[in-house]
């Protein structure tokens, strides 16, 4: 790996010589791959998954893999059974349950394409409340699909910078800022992020970083809780980011008690409780998380009250809960967020359960030809007894409702069922 002298350099005399030993050797590793089991749709300790490694331990959905198979091929990951993310970010789920105990309205800032966003959602207490927001337009369309393949209905997916969050007056209990970075963290994954770095490019980011927190430190209740996260190593956009909130905006850092065998490292320039996942120490990709607590009273109560049709009105909103169906005619067409649903009525629909090529026919936006015997109109498709996907059974074929912008675009045909979980 081609690192920049500049990074070398400065990181060597950041991390100390026998830390960059093992970070150096770390990052000609191949990198470990893992998911995270919805435990919404699926219960963890009833299921097989047979390229299971080990668990991971700050986050109990959370498996290694022994190889990375071709996940777009398995329909289950379309259904929202599971969701293919990097092990070190599922610690966000470790710090939620250990600072959060009652149900809170929460605030994901940036948080494309997901991960964070599920994970967090699936440790908050029931009757949570979760914004997932991404200000760039194109990013937040797949936040959008990763949402509703999810299911969980307590999740407003929304297209909105920092600034429009201060004009709806909404305010959070927990908000995390997932920040864009100078992405040293995914170095070994993407060499584009080598060739992108550049120390004015760390300098700037740290300035917007800043600005970020900045915008948002009104919509944070007195009291609330600040998670600030990079995927980057720098002390610039890390350490030094985290003590000028503490210091100007005015916070004080939380403690996380983590299990020294987990390997991960903390504040490499002063004693402030951080925590940071190096690859070669930790079995996981780069990143950076610090936990702080905004100054002030907190009352204890969730921020329910204030969300209405006048606190929405400033945002970009693209998904609320289940979409209403459409009317075609004399037909209503359900939704795919219906479908996906964890809210999904039972026998609301009649199920026809498909094979695997069918169901990868149907996640291409393909027509399929049901069995004889399935009813004609509106079905729900299942693979596996999972929802999929609804379609209009004509009886010669099938018409597929499946969302065009989500369709399978690969034309490769997989030889065998790519099934992670049974």
């Amino acid at each position: 790996m081609n690192l920049p002298k500049e990074f070398i350099d400065y990181t060597r005399h950041l991390m100390g010589e026998d830390l960059y030993a093992a970070f150096e050797k770390g990052m000609s590793e191949e990198p470990p791959v893992s998911i995270r089991i919805n435990p919404f749709k699926a219960d963890i300790h009833h299921i097989n998954i047979p390229l299971k490694d080990e668990d991971i331990e700050w986050c109990e959905y959370g498996i290694y893999l022994t190889k990375r198979p071709n996940f777009t091929f398995d329909p289950l990951l379309h259904a929202g059974l599971y969701y293919v993310q990097e092990a070190s970010s599922m610690f966000v789920y470790h710090v939620l349950k250990q600072v959060v105990k009652n149900k809170v309205l929460m605030l994901d800032l940036c948080a494309a394409p997901g991960g964070k966003t599920t994970c967090a959602m699936s440790a908050l207490p029931q009757g949570s409340k979760m914004f997932s927001n991404e200000p760039i337009r194109q990013r937040s369309q797949i936040l959008n699909e990763n949402i509703q393949k999810f299911g969980v209905q307590d999740i407003c997916v929304t297209n909105n910078y920092a600034k429009d969050y201060q004009k709806s007056k909404l305010m959070f209990d927990v908000i995390l800022t997932d920040v864009p970075c100078s992405g040293e963290g995914m170095f070994r994954k993407d060499e584009g992020a080598i060739n992108e770095w550049s120390t004015k490019n760390v300098n700037d980011c740290q300035k917007l970083q800043r600005e970020i927190v900045s915008d948002i430190w009104d919509c944070l209740k007195p009291g609330g809780i600040l998670i600030y996260s990079t995927c980057t190593f720098n002390a610039h956009e890390d350490e030094e980011n985290v003590a000028w909130i503490a210091d100007n905006l005015g916070a004080d850092f939380i403690n996380i008690e983590t299990k020294a065998e987990w390997n991960i490292t903390g504040s490499l320039i002063d004693k402030n409780p951080v925590y940071r996942f190096i690859p070669g120490k930790t079995r996981g990709e780069g990143i950076f998380m610090a936990v702080l607590q905004k100054h002030g009273d907190y009352d204890g109560k969730m921020s329910m009250s204030n969300i209405d049709a006048k606190a929405l009105k400033p945002l970009h909103v693209l998904y609320n809960g289940v979409e209403p169906d459409t009317i075609k005619g004399k037909q209503a067409i359900p939704h795919h967020s219906k479908a996906m649903s964890t809210k999904l009525v039972e026998n609301e629909y009649a199920k026809v359960e498909i094979d695997y090529n069918q169901a990868i026919a149907y996640l291409r936006k393909e027509a399929i030809t049901l069995n004889s015997e399935a009813p004609k109109g509106i079905v729900l498709l299942t693979y596996q007894k999972h929802p999929i996907g609804f379609a209009k059974n004509i009886g010669n074929r099938a018409n597929n409702l499946y969302p065009q912008e989500w369709k399978i675009k690969s034309s490769h045909i997989p030889q065998e069922d790519t099934t992670i979980i049974e």
